[in-house]
């Protein structure tokens, strides 16, 4: 896949203003590449807290690791980048082999595209008749492949129409599986083969394959029914990929699913379709791991250190004040940090030197967290609290600036979002 690399490189020549939360205010009006050459570092550059970070050492573990796994099960990954939103970091993982990215719709395809990645499956269907007429010409570039989903002849239908705007296009279609209870996606497969027959009678067409989220099978989790709710959602969508088999004219056909919680039993169950099938895995958690959600539940969690996903987002407030004893007041709320699923994790604090913190946030704010602490806890007024996330996503998207820090926190590199 190519990359404009001149529009990354670009990015160093961003000036810092007061827009770009927790930078620090002497650093406003320089460039990022002039910010980055004073070396700075997290506690002694005076960054405004709170700050969100990314380890470097974390994310550089988390690509080699997939990147290794993916060669064990002869699978490709199209990385869910809506994680992330960060072009920066998609281009860590086409350069650690990923195949593809994955987005969510054609708004957030649409930065990646002008960054030049160009391979991309948009996980949905499509319903925006603009957006499909764009999609369609921008698939007739060269190195250019646009891919997104159809589960349905009313969905099918609006896809063609909007075709008339654009005659010559080309649409690259995934079948995505669903089930009762679930997103989108067929539900009865017995459906699949009157859809394969409308849509491979439009040359304007590609059929390319399958697809499903068993993320969102109802009650799947790791528990012995929950598994084998989720192996059966898999065999599912094999099942309908041996049903569209004959529809698809590209050398292979791809069986995708996505998730990092579970991709090991996609891998397994889609592994048996045997030759002829292309199997991504379209994860996006992975990249920065949590210390919740994934940490609990997905397929490393019990193996060596070195064969597991590491945490590689923090984020770093400060004590504003101790009202109450075993209560501290830090200057962070839901405007900083995910809690779609968990409240933040307190893991380290900085007075002179980082330290483990016991404690527990009990809740949030709009800008404010409470830290409730054991008596025993040395917390002081000002001290500098690291907290752990639970689900990447969400707190992603509280950041336009992301600092990549080394293992002493100096600042390697600012990670640009665009969500």
């Amino acid at each position: 896949m190519s990359i404009a690399s001149i529009n990354l490189e670009s990015l160093a020549n961003t000036r810092l203003t007061s827009a770009f939360k927790g930078m620090p205010l002497w650093a406003e009006g320089a460039t990022v590449q002039e910010f980055l050459d004073t070396k700075p570092n997290i506690f002694t550059s005076s960054f405004q807290f709170p700050i969100g970070i990314l380890r470097k050492s974390a994310i550089d573990n988390n690509l080699h690791r997939m990147a290794e796994y993916c060669l064990e099960v002869n699978a490709s990954i199209a990385p869910h980048v809506k994680t992330t939103m960060a072009p920066q970091i998609a281009q860590m993982q086409i350069a650690n082999g990923a195949w593809a990215l994955t987005v969510a719709n054609f708004a957030q395809a649409r930065v990646f595209l002008d960054f030049g990645f160009r391979r991309i499956i948009i996980a949905n269907e499509i319903v925006d008749q603009n957006a499909i007429r764009a999609i369609a010409l921008k698939n007739l570039e060269a190195d250019t492949e646009i891919i997104f989903y159809v589960d349905s002849i009313p969905g099918l239908e609006i896809i063609q129409k909007a075709l008339d705007g654009a005659p010559d296009g080309r649409i690259h279609l995934l079948f995505e599986i669903g089930l009762h209870g679930g997103r989108g996606g067929i539900r009865n497969i017995e459906a699949v083969l009157p859809l394969a027959k409308r849509v491979s009678q439009d040359s304007r067409l590609v059929i390319r394959g399958v697809s499903g989220f068993e993320g969102s099978v109802p009650g799947g989790d790791r528990s012995i029914e929950g598994i084998s709710k989720i192996r059966e959602f898999c065999k599912m969508i094999v099942a309908a990929a041996k049903m569209l088999a004959p529809y698809v004219k590209t050398e292979k056909i791809i069986i995708t699913a996505g998730g990092s919680a579970y991709f090991d039993i996609v891998a397994e169950e889609f592994s048996k379709y045997g030759a002829g099938s292309h199997l991504i895995l379209r994860s996006g958690g992975y990249i920065s791991h949590d210390h919740g959600l994934y940490e609990g539940i997905y397929p490393f969690s019990h193996q060596a250190l070195n064969k597991r996903f590491l945490p590689a987002i923090e984020v770093w407030a400060q004590v504003l004040t101790q009202p109450e004893p075993g209560l501290a007041i830090l200057n962070l709320g839901k405007r900083d940090v995910g809690n779609d699923l968990d409240n933040p994790y307190p893991i380290k604090k900085y007075r002179e030197k980082i330290d483990v913190l016991t404690g527990t946030i009990n809740s949030l704010n709009d800008q404010h967290g409470y830290l409730s602490y054991p008596e025993d806890e040395d917390i002081a007024t000002a001290d500098i609290i690291g907290l752990g996330i639970s689900h990447p996503c969400t707190t992603f998207d509280k950041w336009r600036l992301m600092p990549l820090v080394n293992d002493d926190y100096d600042v390697v590199e600012l990670i640009h979002t665009f969500f």
